[in-house]
């Protein structure tokens, strides 16, 4: 699992104007014109260029309309991740609440992206839980963190994604993740050095916490409570001083580093503003 960075970036950054449903202001489509105009060209006719402008002169004349009538949908829910883990003391379990954005491009759209699916952690934190006095075991956020409802929810033959957000965005529900979807396990041998990150397996949790100490379960609700906010940096303090630099210090990811998962790893898989 990668640091999460893409997670952060949509494959058109402008349509993030169509968060505001289910209205837009003409502020907006402005942007969501000027977007269009700048986007990469490359390839595309003389005729699909006049068509853009076209259609970037029907949304302006078109301030008050939605998103979804031009072919731009958008989605969001919370989900909360909840890690359930088997120690000599007994059963520990605790779990974060992130919203998680996506959004479709319509089948019109000329270019890379067209018809495409986007999608994000917009807010929140990684879900963690104290195995044992003073060691936690945290589940990080990354690329895949929006796709785990998907093979929690629905069959693994049920490919339509747009149907499938549509559904999570009005779903309360609760299920098991699948072993292959669980997110990056991390846990750190001083809770003050980001540098002592170890990756934990899920199959031997006794190796990193110690025996008698197993995951029992990983589980995904979708839930209408609130954004997680504000746990994670009690226990990880120095979240709050990395700022966009990697756990190892650097100020990004290489292939080089001595300490590859601290170099690959980053605040954004431990909280989202």
């Amino acid at each position: 699992m990668s640091s999460g960075r893409s997670a952060e970036r949509w494959k058109y950054p402008w349509l993030s104007v169509c968060n505001e449903r289910p209205r837009v202001h003409l502020t907006a489509w402005f942007s969501l014109a000027v977007g269009y105009l700048l986007q990469d060209r490359a390839g595309i006719s003389e005729l699909g260029r006049m068509l853009r402008r076209a259609l970037c002169i029907l949304a302006l004349s078109a301030g008050i309309a939605s998103c979804d009538a031009i072919g731009f949908k958008n989605w969001s829910w919370s989900q909360r991740l909840v890690l359930e883990v088997k120690t000599p003391a007994g059963i520990v379990s605790d779990g974060s609440v992130v919203v998680i954005a996506a959004g479709a491009s319509p089948t019109w759209l000329l270019g890379h992206g067209a018809a495409g699916m986007s999608g994000r952690v917009a807010g929140g934190e990684a879900s963690f839980v104290e195995v044992v006095p003073g060691r936690y075991l945290f589940a990080l956020l990354g690329n895949d963190t929006e796709q785990i409802p998907y093979y929690t929810f629905f069959s693994s033959g049920d490919k339509n994604r747009q149907r499938q957000a549509a559904a999570l965005e009005t779903m309360l529900a609760k299920g098991d993740v699948p072993r292959d979807r669980y997110p990056l396990l991390v846990t750190f041998d001083d809770l003050d050095d980001p540098k002592s990150v170890r990756r934990v397996d899920p199959a031997d949790l006794a190796a990193s916490f110690g025996l008698g100490v197993s995951l029992t379960r990983v589980t995904l609700e979708i839930t209408g409570g609130p954004v997680t906010r504000g746990r994670i940096t009690e226990v990880l303090p120095w979240l709050a001083d990395i700022g966009g630099g990697m756990l190892d210090g650097s100020k990004i990811s290489t292939l080089k580093a001595e300490n590859r998962l601290a170099n690959d790893l980053s605040r954004i898989n431990f909280e989202r503003k």
